[in-house]
């Protein structure tokens, strides 16, 4: 069975006196061990379905329709105590900004230990105090800085404190919401190895969220990619984005104009291409494919009808029209 199973899940944000549907009917696994990334530009829908696997949505936010099962708990309907047994211990997450994540005021380890007691209210403080300097070990900070304050490390220290964290009571799934922004080339591929390493040690899953298909490439077994708010695609990452020297098989002309807007540093040297026009407005009723309007090869079916979701090969599907039999 899979460790994470999320099932037609519908997230909406109240906008003024309306609603907007980030995330529709979006359905996925994860897999026991497994690395999973999903990608898209901003705005896809792609945080607010990360964010609402513990339940950490914004007050403004809710979840409409479907299910989110981990572990065998069905998360969807937990009381705010039931959830807190979970978070941390079943599920941590990353955000985004690790410089914003942490207490300013608060030395290191004296965060990653209430992290500890907070949801472990049997530790050991002994033990739990020696727990945070393992964890600091792991994931390559000395020791010695435990007592440091956040704007004594550098980004990339801060945010390898950050996975520290998240893993501080052994989570089975680790969601890592951007993990490399505003970080420098170094920091992000030492961040990268991090977590394709922790992986393996601490036999982790790992959903990972970003815009850098470099990134996504580096770390997951397979990509999701979604764009306002649907999964257009989905398939292993290598057959998706391709091997080095080999073509990308993807089958979604968004997923192509992703990679055609990511340079590739060991192909032929062209200009990225970039992508004309703006998602659609998720607040107002769609018909037919999202991605239509920017679409190049876009055909009257495309705005009046769903595209459906077909197989490209075990495992890769995609939703578009154009793959339909008979389509040209």
């Amino acid at each position: 069975m899979s460790l994470l199973e999320i099932d037609n899940l519908s997230v909406d944000y109240r906008v003024g006196s309306g609603s907007l549907r980030a995330v529709d009917h979006v359905s996925l696994r994860v897999e026991p061990g497994e690395a999973v990334g999903i990608v898209g530009e901003s705005g896809c829908g792609k945080t607010s379905l990360g964010l609402s696997i513990p339940m950490l949505l914004p007050g403004n936010a809710e979840i409409s329709s479907g299910s989110i099962t981990l572990a065998d708990h069905e998360l969807v309907g937990m009381s705010e105590d039931q959830l807190n047994q979970l978070r941390w211990s079943a599920v941590a997450f990353v955000f985004q900004g690790a410089m914003n994540a942490l207490n300013p005021v608060q030395r290191v380890d004296r965060q990653i230990l209430e992290a500890i007691t907070a949801h472990e209210a049997k530790a050991d403080k002994h033990e739990a105090t020696e727990r945070v300097l393992q964890l600091l070990d792991l994931v390559g900070i000395s020791p010695a800085r435990a007592k440091s304050f956040p704007h004594e490390f550098s980004g990339g220290m801060r945010q390898r404190a950050m996975i520290a964290m998240a893993l501080a009571c052994r989570p089975s799934l680790l969601i890592a919401d951007e993990p490399t922004t505003a970080l420098d080339v170094i920091s992000q591929a030492q961040i990268l190895a991090l977590l394709s390493s922790l992986r393996r040690s601490e036999d982790l899953s790992v959903l990972m969220i970003s815009h850098d298909l470099s990134a996504i490439k580096r770390v997951c077994d397979r990509i999701i990619v979604m764009y306002a708010g649907v999964i257009v695609e989905s398939g292993r990452t290598e057959e998706v984005l391709g091997r080095r020297g080999e073509p990308a098989q993807a089958a979604h002309p968004y997923t192509q104009a992703l990679i055609g807007a990511h340079p590739d540093l060991h192909g032929e040297r062209v200009l990225a291409q970039g992508l004309p026009g703006h998602p659609p407005d998720l607040s107002k009723p769609i018909a037919g494919c999202r991605f239509a309007d920017r679409c190049p090869y876009a055909m009257p079916v495309c705005r009046e009808v769903v595209p459906p979701t077909l197989a490209i090969s075990a495992g890769h599907i995609a939703a578009c029209h154009l793959l339909s039999k008979g389509a040209s």
